[in-house]
This record gives structure tokens, C-alpha cells and sequence, in this order.
């Protein structure tokens, strides 16, 4: 896959997050990126087989990292997703994992949990030195509540987390977030 910018991925409002997306090809067709989250390590190349139909062949894939069964977070398995060629990115909590993906070609967004102002600080921090691509904050009310603090890193935001409505995306959208992130099709729907 040609390398993308992370401001092509964040296009669209609501970034799906699938791991087999065939119940819902239509509606994932819309975004501008998917985040593929959940399965094991072994099912992932049939998995990506599904992401190869054609009305998902110009959305940008990234791999959750952490959260496919199997797959540890290091340099080994960035170069295994590589090799793909089907991935534009990753996902982790793993900030250092970040230069590596880039070196490989692939996005990083990195996966910031606020709950506390401390957190707020070692957030902004971990982004700064990371140098991601995006940062996903969690809860997305927390990206809401901290937008000010969060302007600081200078990194395109993500909320993520406990977007039930289109109001809640449209509040986390209005306070700076580029996009949110959710498993919800009713809100997959909004790219429409």
C-alpha cells in the first residue's frame, strides 16, 4: 500500500473499530481509516483477506498492536505487520514504538488514558517524545475537558472511548479532536 498521510486517515469524523469487517462493508466503506483491534495473530491473514474487497481497498488500515492475541509489542512484530502491505499504521500504549513504525513505513498513533492531571502532563510529555503521527486520548471526554493542555503537544488528537451519540462526537470533534474512535455502527454511519 502506498504510504498515506495521517491527515488523509483523519478525514472523516469516526474512525471504525473492527476486527472482521464483512458484516458491515458498506458502512465501513465511508471511513477514511479502520483500526483493526481484537483476534489472534493466527487468523490475521484471513482477516485481512476480508479487508482486500474493493469498497475497502482506498480506507487505511491500522493494526491495533496490543490488542491482537499474540502479537507482542516490539520492533519484530512492527516488521511483521510490514510486510503486509496492507497496514498504513499502528496502534499502541507503547510510545517507543513509534520511531520504529516510521522507519517500516508505517503511521503510529499513540494511546494516552487521562485520568488525573498528572496523567494529563505525562501524556503530553510521552506524545511530545514520541513523535506519533496522532494521539488517541481516553476517555474521549477526557480530550473534551483538557483540549486546552492537550493544544500543547502539538499532535493530532483522537478521542476515543465513551462516544455513545452524535453529540458526543461532535463535542470531542469541537474541542480539537480530529476524529473518535468507536465499535458503534450506528456512529460509523455519521462518514456517510
Amino acid at each position: 500500500m502506498p504510504r498515506t498521510t495521517i491527515d488523509k486517515c483523519l478525514r472523516k469524523p469516526v474512525i471504525p473499530v473492527v476486527w472482521d469487517p464483512s458484516k458491515s462493508i458498506d458502512a465501513l466503506a465511508h471511513a477514511s481509516m479502520i483500526i483493526m483491534q481484537g483476534g489472534t495473530l493466527a487468523d490475521l491473514p484471513r482477516t485481512l483477506d476480508r479487508f482486500a474487497e474493493q469498497k475497502l481497498s482506498p480506507v487505511a488500515i491500522f493494526a491495533h498492536i496490543d490488542l491482537i492475541s499474540g502479537l507482542e509489542n516490539s520492533e519484530a512484530a512492527l516488521e511483521y505487520l510490514a510486510e503486509f502491505n496492507r497496514f498504513a499504521g499502528i496502534v499502541t500504549v507503547h510510545h517507543y514504538l513509534a520511531k520504529p513504525a516510521r522507519r517500516l513505513g508505517l503511521l503510529s498513533i499513540v494511546r494516552l488514558f487521562l485520568s488525573d492531571s498528572r496523567a494529563v502532563d505525562r501524556g503530553i510529555a510521552v506524545a511530545t517524545k514520541s513523535q506519533a503521527d496522532a494521539i488517541e486520548i481516553l476517555p474521549a471526554v477526557a480530550a473534551v475537558k483538557v483540549a486546552s493542555d492537550l493544544n500543547r503537544c502539538g499532535l493530532p488528537r483522537i478521542g476515543g472511548g465513551l462516544c455513545r451519540t452524535e453529540a458526543d462526537v461532535q463535542e470531542a470533534i469541537e474541542s480539537g479532536c480530529r476524529s473518535v474512535t468507536s465499535t458503534r455502527p450506528e456512529l460509523w454511519a455519521l462518514n456517510a
